[in-house]
């Protein structure tokens, strides 16, 4: 009979989950050809692409995944686990079925999986267990990121406070040093917010496994800090300034065209580069799954999409970085003369600074989907219609997502029919 392997599911990312291959019965020979019949049977472990060796179905010997002899022990032992319960089977003088094979080992590797794993993580320090769901979950590119940013604070934490950091100690006297550390580095306060929010979660995720916490994360002092930030958007003016310049170099060209796109369907950077001709449907809406939630949204086609689509032939310009997208519309907002001085305030180490900046250095890629949202409902497009574009759960979140100036708001009352009273007469 065939050997068990194990096998990495391919998927994007940074982390992939592994299957063990199993073979179920003997391998039937038809013509020239054997067919074997396999189980496939998914494990409690993700690895790194680069550090899995697929001739060898174990992890790398490197340096770069210093876990590796303990990671290989545990698929070790799952493959004896594995070998021990299909020669109960075969001893038994039973011929299961895929259902039972998988049933049977669910009771003997999860659950001894479940027990070794809360005995193990409990000797971790706070910082280990951090690097522990960096090596092991199926997180996305950018929260991986994001992870790691906050275990190089925890551990320039430790270094500084000549501490070692445990899931007992992570306690609201640990948070409230850990907040005036983060104020001190320089950051703004919804930047510290979204480091206290991933330390809520890891201490969440170690409450989760049975390991004893401080459940001082849990009351509301232990919140993450957070600021109105001064977000702006683009009129229907200035997006037509952006619209009807001529003579742009081809990059700035592009990205004006997929910004003006993005000011009219609501979609996200990361889903605007995804557009083909097969979202656009026979009723002339676009249908798309976006990548953050996962939803479908179907959006009508404003008549300047429609016309940068016929202008690229349906084949819409390859996607660049984040970064090089922020700062090409930048200067096409800057060549449309979007130069209205904006006045920001931002708290820098604790202190809070005002500062005025003319409105194109501003505009990033995110400036689209906030204009889309503000422009329509200043249009008078009902409410719930752009939620159900932009995905807002809420009425309160999508009023404090869209920026409307005073101006604009009174531009909108001013037709309302309170300020409009009919004329009595005499």
């Amino acid at each position: 009979m065939a050997k068990i392997s194990f096998t990495r599911k391919y998927t994007k990312g940074d982390t992939t989950p592994l299957y063990a291959q199993i073979p179920i019965s003997e391998p039937v020979k038809i013509g020239n050809k054997t067919k074997y019949n396999y189980l496939r049977y998914y494990i409690s472990e993700t690895i790194n692409p680069k550090f899995w060796n697929k001739k060898t179905c174990r992890a790398k010997s490197t340096a770069k995944f210093p876990e590796y002899p303990e990671f290989n022990q545990r698929l070790d032992d799952i493959e004896s686990m594995i070998n021990a319960v299909l020669l109960s089977f075969k001893n038994s003088g039973s011929t299961p079925t895929k259902d039972e094979i998988k049933n049977e080992l669910d009771k003997v590797i999860k659950q001894k999986n479940t027990a070794t794993d809360a005995t193990s993580l409990a000797n971790l320090t706070l910082t280990q267990f951090t690097q522990h769901l960096i090596d092991t979950l199926p997180y996305k590119k950018s929260t991986l990121k994001s992870y790691k940013v906050v275990l190089r604070n925890l551990k320039d934490y430790e270094k500084k406070h000549k501490t070692v950091l445990t899931y007992k100690n992570a306690d609201i006297d640990f948070y409230n040093l850990f907040v005036k550390y983060l104020t001190d580095l320089g950051l703004a306060q919804n930047t510290i917010g979204t480091r206290i929010k991933i330390i809520k979660t890891i201490l969440n995720k170690a409450n989760e496994r049975g390991i004893d916490v401080s459940l001082d994360y849990q009351k509301k002092s232990f919140s993450k800090p957070k600021e109105e930030t001064e977000s702006i958007y683009l009129n229907e003016t200035e997006l037509s300034k952006m619209y009807n310049l001529s003579n742009l170099p081809k990059y700035l060209e592009t990205v004006r065209d997929m910004f003006i796109i993005g000011s009219y369907t609501g979609l996200r950077y990361s889903d605007l580069f995804r557009l083909t001709k097969d979202n656009i449907t026979s009723d002339n809406t676009i249908s798309l799954k976006t990548q953050k939630t996962e939803r479908i949204v179907d959006i009508p086609i404003h008549t300047r999409v429609k016309q940068i689509f016929e202008k690229y032939d349906y084949q819409l310009p390859k996607s660049i970085s984040n970064q090089k997208y922020n700062e090409y519309i930048k200067e096409v907002a800057e060549k449309a003369e979007i130069n209205e001085p904006i006045t920001t305030q931002n708290r820098i180490k604790g202190m809070l600074v005002s500062s005025t900046t003319p409105k194109y250095k501003l505009v990033t890629s995110h400036t689209a989907r906030r204009s889309f949202a503000t422009n329509a409902y200043l249009a008078d497009v009902p409410v719930l219609s752009i939620m159900e574009i932009t995905g807002h759960k809420t009425e309160s979140a999508f009023m404090k997502y869209i920026k409307m100036s005073s101006k604009d708001n009174a531009m909108k009352l001013k037709s309302h029919k309170f300020f409009n009273p009919l004329t009595i007469a005499k």
